[in-house]
């Protein structure tokens, strides 16, 4: 049975992947489109940290943030090749029920960073620019895998 899940996991992953990304990876953070617990899955099944993107369309700091920093090269590479990475719309009634239940947060723009195993280690709270999102991706992984370092105007 847990074969099945195994399975049934991995290729709802993938099929949302590939049906979800109209950017190639380099271009644009990628944000899984799936049930958050399933997502949650994911993360553990590939062991790899990940951090969700509290937000709402009102929020000016919200769409400044998903407009410049995640379209940004340096941060996408480096956040794709490292995270997995969940957005929550805090007008979608789905997303407002998970925030309610599990996290709380009030204030926005928010991110959260998480461990594989769903503990929290990390935040990034309010309007910040690029620079500082990319020093919060770097601080939770090895330096071997920092990649390029940030380089001004970029």
């Amino acid at each position: 049975m847990r074969f099945f899940l195994l399975i049934a996991i991995v290729f709802s992953f993938s099929y949302s992947y590939s049906q979800d990304s109209v950017r190639m990876p380099h271009d644009t953070v990628v944000f899984a489109h799936m049930s958050f617990d399933d997502f949650q899955q994911q993360a553990r099944f590939e062991n790899k940290p990940y951090f969700i993107v509290f937000s709402a369309s009102w929020c000016a700091p919200c769409q400044k943030i998903k407009r410049e920093i995640f379209t940004n090269q340096r941060i996408a590479v480096l956040a794709n090749q490292n995270f997995l990475a969940y957005y929550m719309d805090l007008e979608n009634f789905d997303d407002v029920e998970t925030n309610s239940k599990l996290f709380k947060v009030s204030q926005l723009p928010t991110i959260l960073f998480f461990d594989p195993l769903g503990k929290q280690i990390d935040s990034a709270i309010g309007a910040y620019d690029g620079y500082y999102f990319f020093r919060k991706l770097r601080a939770h992984i090895p330096p071997t895998r920092w990649g390029s370092d940030w380089v001004e105007g970029q």
